[in-house]
């Protein structure tokens, strides 16, 4: 549970030692988990989910834009269309975290038009899909056991089946 997690995240964040990635337990990790455990399909679970449970793959998470205000994801502005059986996704990422270093990415991107806070959808996006590009890791205050960076994506063609829960409601 969250109360029995609570303890163990505080007392791994002020130390070294146990630090979060020594118990796979750090951000965006954590939250990519949570996220797979409630709204991944099966298929989802057993390709991205357990692995990361496992601690064999690490993963990023992408929201904030270099563009626009994204601590308010409503004026994201990456897009994410679909194509037959995929999505097409352009745009561009700030300051994720893991960026440089993840096997795949948990991306937040519009996926059409409508009221602005049901077009918001997410998808696993894996790294070394083609168009996927990590253009410069960040520099950032604190602990550097997880990288920033930021990514684009230039027409990358990612199949729907990577879409987490339902479209527009990311």
């Amino acid at each position: 549970t969250n109360l029995e997690y609570a303890p163990l995240a505080e007392l791994s964040g002020w130390s070294m030692e146990i630090a979060p990635e020594v118990l796979n337990c750090a951000a965006p990790d954590t939250g990519n988990m949570e996220t797979m455990h409630l709204f991944a399909t099966e298929e989802q679970r057993k390709q991205w989910l357990e692995p990361l449970l496992d601690g064999e793959i690490r993963s990023a998470f992408s929201m904030t834009e270099p563009a626009v205000a994204s601590s308010d994801a409503r004026n994201i502005e990456t897009t994410m269309l679909r194509d037959g059986d995929d999505y097409i996704i352009n745009g561009g990422k700030m300051w994720t975290t893991n960026g440089a270093q993840a096997d795949w990415i948990c991306l937040l991107a519009n996926t059409g038009d409508g009221p602005i806070h049901r077009t918001k959808t997410m998808i696993c996006v894996p790294m070394k899909t083609k168009g996927v590009q990590v253009a410069r890791k960040l520099d950032k205050m604190g602990m550097h056991s997880s990288d920033t960076a930021q990514v684009y994506f230039d027409d990358v063609r990612v199949p729907r089946r990577n879409r987490i829960g339902e479209e527009g409601k990311g």
